[in-house]
């Protein structure tokens, strides 16, 4: 599904409000080019069971238009889907599952999860950068063994690094890398591809960020006051761990 950033809400809920709408669209976009059984490759259909699927004319394979799609098995509705989908996509205050679930009336974890399914639909081309602030972390998940407290190293603990844009302390896109370990080697790797070097970012104070002031003249370290200065990515952060 593209959205058009030119698209405004009000648009939006004019071509995609009701469930109608967008099965309708959905089916468009899927046989635009004709129909094919993916079971058999017979190309004659006729109604199926569900709004706008079509059954096979020769085996009766019943096909949904949300098949292979994002909004497959999708449990809040398909318009209330296709409403989150617009507000990841477009968003200039972030768009955290905490506040998906509190605009569309679900759970976190079902946000948390349908927001994950689609950043991986969205998976950047890596051609257009975090832009505006931008504040860098890294944390682990896992339990660590006894004696093996902070950043030391466990094979248990999967270590990442993570830069979000902050917009006005509100999360903007983001993007996260796994790493082996926390060295600056490591660390860069969410720079280079993800981080204009005139823009500005913002990292704790751990000395493994000061080597990359050379090419990012405009970072800053702060310290994190128990996470206090990092709120926003601490709530990032968190909603990885929880999810």
């Amino acid at each position: 599904m593209r959205i058009n950033k030119k698209l405004t809400r009000r648009e939006f809920e004019g071509k995609f409000g009701t469930e109608e709408q967008c099965f309708l669209y959905l089916a468009k976009t899927k046989w635009q080019d004709g129909y094919t059984c993916k079971k058999c490759g017979s190309n004659s259909y006729i109604k199926g069971r569900k709004p706008y699927s079509r059954r096979c004319g020769k085996c009766y394979y019943d096909e949904s238009p949300t098949a292979d799609t994002l909004f497959h098995k999708v449990k809040f509705g398909l318009s209330n889907a296709f409403g989150m989908v617009y507000d990841i996509a477009t968003s200039k205050k972030g768009a955290n599952s905490i506040w998906l679930a509190e605009r569309y009336g679900v759970r976190q974890k079902c946000a948390w999860l349908f927001r994950q399914k689609v950043q991986r639909a969205m998976k950047s081309s890596k051609q257009y950068k975090l832009e505006g602030k931008i504040d860098v972390d890294e944390f682990e998940i896992g339990t660590p063994k006894k004696d093996q407290q902070g950043r030391s190293y466990s094979t248990d603990k999967i270590r990442i690094v993570i830069a979000v844009e902050n917009r006005d302390g509100k999360s903007g896109r983001a993007y996260a890398q796994t790493i082996m370990d926390f060295s600056i080697r490591l660390l860069g790797k969410i720079f280079k591809p993800h981080i204009a070097k005139n823009t500005e970012v913002r990292s704790d104070g751990w000395t493994v960020y000061k080597p990359l002031k050379e090419e990012y003249p405009h970072l800053t370290q702060e310290l994190s006051n128990k996470e206090m200065n990092f709120q926003m990515l601490l709530n990032q952060i968190r909603d990885l761990k929880t999810g």
